[in-house]
């Protein structure tokens, strides 16, 4: 039963990734959409406090990827996402499978800039390459400092996982 669900929440991940690419490549509201996003990350860019002292884009870079390729292992897992909520890592899991599948490996996801969020929380400004999109879209993602070490936030894997039932094709 576990296994079931755990395969259609995989598929359901790919098939609602493949639908946000698809849902935003060439109509004239999402390109107005993305202009529209990519003002308003400029401009959180320009006021946004600066990256936190112990954490910058690269290392961000680091942590993301890792966080979203299909092949690290539950315990490296731990590492680099703040599992403090029993559905955080099954449900990463769960996405990274259905993303990869639909060829969005932890490469397409780039780090472009880091800002401050208080002392011990940070928001990344992240690009999506999508393979099928012409444009890049770029998405903000929470990371948060657990036990003196830096992890990519709950609430990120929320908004990732979330993102899949947005659009409905």
């Amino acid at each position: 039963m576990n296994l079931r669900k755990s395969v259609a929440a995989a598929v359901l991940a790919g098939a609602a990734v493949f639908t946000v690419a698809a849902c935003s490549s060439d109509d004239s509201s999402s390109s107005a959409t993305s202009t529209a996003a990519s003002s308003v990350a400029e401009s959180t860019t320009e006021s946004a406090a600066p990256a936190p002292a112990d954490l910058d884009a690269a290392q961000a870079q680091v942590i993301l990827r890792k966080a979203l390729d299909p092949n690290t292992s539950s315990d490296d897992l731990d590492a680099v996402v703040d599992v403090s909520s029993p559905v955080t890592k099954p449900a990463l899991q769960a996405y990274t499978k259905g993303a990869s599948a639909a060829g969005y490996g932890p490469e397409v996801y780039t780090v472009k800039s880091v800002s401050a969020d208080g002392t011990d929380k940070a928001a990344a400004t992240v690009s999506v390459a999508s393979p099928h999109a012409p444009q890049p879209v770029d998405i903000t993602l929470a990371f948060v400092k657990v036990d003196g070490t830096w992890k990519l936030a709950g609430s990120a894997v929320t908004q990732l996982t979330s993102m899949m039932g947005q659009h409905g094709g």
